[in-house]
């Protein structure tokens, strides 16, 4: 049984260039997790994921609009999503109209859920999963995990139609270090073999960057290196592999005030590179472009970087570090060109 991969997702403009781009072979056996929330997708929020010229017409219905974006970056193929930040009622919430746009658009859609939902959003995956008959994705953390026999009992859906997310957040490198008894957590996992399948995901990038060094700093895949240690305990199940996609987990740019550092990332084989720049205004500042093209150019000469012919963030990358005249991005452009290279680089190198 190959490995699933799943890159959880906040649904972030440089996140769906990054898909839209993805090679053919990068998108095998991919299931993305998308992570929604109603700034996202109340049409009457400044930062809703709508369309520029539309604003000046009557917008879509935001359901539509997700859908064609979906549709637009990913195709067809199932995907997972969380909408529980949403508002509803008890008869009618947000995930209803989405499920209803994507149906009708031939997506297909897996809710995803966390135990103890709010219960206008328990209900509404209630609907979708009995109208749509794919199942439900379960994400809970290790603790949840750990008390598995005190809520199994309770659990609302069959475990052959859960797919079950293991998500430790931002704690793989705490994690790992706990080696052989995490290990064993996995070994006992309750209902292993009677879910569906069983993912874990995690995230090793900080939320911020305040502290560190300007200039580049490698970090550990942690989340990789963990998966990998489990992996290796003669499990009775497959494990199927889950990250963050280069974004913090914890992060969030609610409330933060420009101008901030020219900050970028970038995966290489067994490491993050992690470029913290400096503002382009006040004291010590470069101009973005400055910035953004000194850090293609350290990229293109890293000895392990190994390129992917295949990879349209790779492919972008090398043409601004060989070029002193064109356009070297912006903030939106190098979060797609790292999230399209650490999909491709991740589909790649599991099996």
């Amino acid at each position: 049984m190959p490995v699933r991969y799943t890159p959880i997702l906040r649904w972030k403009q440089g996140e769906r260039i990054a898909l839209t781009h993805l090679s053919p072979g990068a998108r095998v056996d991919v299931t993305p997790h998308i992570v929604l929330t109603q700034a996202q997708f109340d049409p009457s929020s400044k930062k809703a994921a709508i369309p520029t010229k539309a604003k000046k017409k009557t917008p879509p219905p935001p359901s539509e609009y997700l859908s064609k974006q979906i549709s637009d970056a990913w195709g067809k193929t199932a995907f997972f999503l969380d909408a529980s930040d949403l508002s509803g009622t008890p008869s009618k919430h947000g995930l209803d109209d989405i499920a209803a746009k994507a149906n009708a658009a031939g997506l297909s859609l897996v809710p995803s859920i966390k135990l103890n939902p709010p219960p206008v959003y328990a209900s509404a995956v209630s609907r979708v999963v009995k109208h749509d008959h794919r199942g439900v994705a379960l994400r809970i953390s290790l603790g949840e995990m750990s008390s598995a026999a005190s809520w199994m009992g309770a659990w609302s859906f069959p475990f052959s139609e859960t797919d079950l997310i293991i998500d430790l957040g931002g704690s793989a490198s705490t994690v790992l270090a706990l080696g052989a008894s995490v290990q064993m957590s996995f070994q006992t996992l309750n209902q292993a073999t009677a879910w569906r399948s069983v993912t874990l995901a995690s995230g090793a990038i900080p939320a911020t960057l305040t502290g560190y060094t300007v200039g580049c700093t490698m970090l550990p895949r942690a989340e990789l290196q963990l998966w990998n240690l489990i992996r290796s305990a003669n499990l009775n199940y497959e494990l199927h592999y889950g990250d963050y996609a280069t974004i913090g987990p914890d992060s969030t740019t609610d409330g933060i005030e420009g101008p901030v550092p020219i900050n970028a990332k970038y995966t290489i084989l067994p490491d993050y590179a992690i470029f913290h720049g400096v503002k382009i205004k006040g004291p010590g500042a470069k101009p973005r472009d400055q910035q953004y093209r000194s850090y293609a150019n350290h990229i293109v000469k890293m000895p392990n970087r190994s390129p992917l012919p295949h990879c349209w963030g790779d492919q972008m990358i090398n043409a601004i570090a060989a070029s002193g005249t064109s356009q070297p991005g912006s903030p939106a452009s190098w979060v797609s060109y790292a999230v399209n290279r650490h999909i491709e680089l991740t589909r790649h190198q599991l099996p």
